[in-house]
């Protein structure tokens, strides 16, 4: 336990300083949110949607981008570029057990989606006109948080999956494919009918859905939580699989 603690406080120090990781994951859901703050018209942040304003909506989707986003990184291209450079071989003569390697990356990638998240909170209530109890924030904030675990299990597989020179490209296309046909970007209401078909069934959109329900004062859904456990099994037993696969080549 304690060699995997100094291993966590390893990898944050190391994500905290690396500047593309910090502008990627900080900086795009907020330029993304400021950005898309006044595309309702005259009504701006204040327009209704679903229960709430434009403002609140979007603050959202947006922290759930957030969130995703510092689970995707901590894991795929991090995980891929250690792999092909010899560091995961190289971590086998230390004390870290072998399973503590991946629940690191997740655990890692669960630390970065907190702050990313609260971030796009923070400018949610200072420029979107975001006015909501404090109990509400801190519902929010936590479903928020632990909706991102599948993600994060996500970015992770994707990790074993991909060499170093592709993961970057390749996690960040499926981070926007995700959070486009997720209706992240674009409410789910105002897509044709075969892209709403296809929203419901994406993680992102279950993810996002049990914010957007908190805002409009509703519980959530049980089927978005149940389709979100379902994705995070799916993914947890692949990341197993190539686990084991990569372990077993190590050896050999």
């Amino acid at each position: 336990m304690q060699a995997q603690l100094a291993y966590l406080l390893f990898e944050i120090r190391r994500m905290v300083r690396n500047k593309r990781y910090m502008l990627f994951t900080l900086g795009f859901p907020v330029l993304f949110y400021l950005l898309f703050l006044h595309v309702t018209g005259s009504s701006g942040p204040e327009a209704r949607i679903a229960g709430t304003t434009w403002g609140a909506y979007y603050m959202v989707s947006m922290a759930s981008f957030a969130a995703m986003i510092a689970g995707f990184n901590a894991g795929g291209p991090r995980l891929a570029g250690e792999r092909a450079s010899g560091w995961v071989r190289q971590l086998r003569v230390t004390p870290l057990p072998g399973w503590a390697y991946v629940t690191t990356k997740l655990s890692a990638g669960m630390v970065a989606a907190l702050p990313a998240l609260l971030l796009v909170e923070i400018v949610g209530a200072a420029s979107g006109h975001v006015h909501l109890a404090g109990v509400v924030w801190l519902e929010i904030s936590l479903v928020i948080w632990v909706g991102a675990i599948p993600f994060a299990a996500l970015g992770v597989l994707l990790g074993f999956l991909v060499g170093s020179e592709t993961s970057y490209p390749l996690t960040n296309a499926v981070v926007f494919l995700l959070a486009f046909f997720g209706g992240e970007f674009t409410p789910v209401k105002v897509l044709p009918p075969v892209m709403k078909d296809i929203a419901k069934a994406m993680p992102t959109y279950n993810f996002s859905s049990l914010g957007w329900s908190l805002l409009a004062r509703e519980a959530p859904n049980g089927v978005h939580i149940l389709i979100l456990a379902g994705y995070l099994a799916v993914f947890s037993l692949l990341v197993i699989w190539r686990y084991r696969g990569d372990q077993a080549h190590l050896v050999g």
